[in-house]
């Protein structure tokens, strides 16, 4: 619970303030419906087990076991990353290769932190669900998966692309919620060390 209360509320507000602040407001999808809704929640829910199930139940177990906790989750993250690349059509684009990597693996770091912090699956899977299930089911940030329940007001944000605030969003988009959560992780007892 604790990992959904972290990453679902959190990045409800912050994607809310960001629309605000580059004069982009969501409203909801008039062509929403019930069953959109289950089969998002489904695909996002089967999507976030399978990555959590490989990268932290499987991989950081056995990784830990044999290099040591710092290492492995290190490795994780890194791997977590490049697996993005495929799983986001971007190979043979640098700049969005790059960008990936650093996103998606600053975001496995937390993930695999978690895991090693807790000796469970529960809180990664519970922060990953929760940041992809408000980016891609309630707000629509996953093209892949169609407009969800809530959409943009303008197709594109009408701050300009190079300007300071563009650039800031992007930035803390990507990194304020890794940020916090790693704070978290850091001072959290651990209850369930891994044997």
């Amino acid at each position: 619970m604790i990992g959904l209360m972290l990453s679902i509320p959190l990045q409800i507000v912050f994607l809310t303030g960001v629309s605000l602040l580059v004069h982009n407001p969501y409203h909801p999808n008039p062509h929403y419906t019930l069953a959109d809704f289950l089969v998002a929640s489904g695909y996002v829910f089967r999507s976030a087990l399978y990555e959590d199930l490989i990268f932290r139940g499987a991989l950081l177990y056995i990784l830990i076991k044999r290099l040591g906790p710092q290492k492995a989750v290190l490795i994780s993250a890194v791997l977590f990353g490049i697996y993005h690349w495929f799983s986001w059509g971007a190979l043979g684009q640098p700049v969005q290769m790059a960008i990936i990597f650093l996103t998606t693996g600053l975001a496995g770091y937390v993930f695999a932190l978690a895991f090693e912090k807790t000796g469970s699956i529960y809180m990664p899977f519970a922060l990953h669900f929760g940041i992809d299930f408000v980016n891609m089911v309630i707000f629509s940030q996953d093209k892949a998966i169609g407009l969800q329940l809530l959409v943009k007001t303008f197709a594109t944000d009408p701050a300009s692309p190079g300007s300071v605030i563009s650039i800031l969003v992007i930035l803390v988009h990507f990194t304020w919620f890794p940020v916090l959560a790693l704070a978290y992780l850091r001072h959290r007892k651990l209850k369930n060390p891994l044997p």
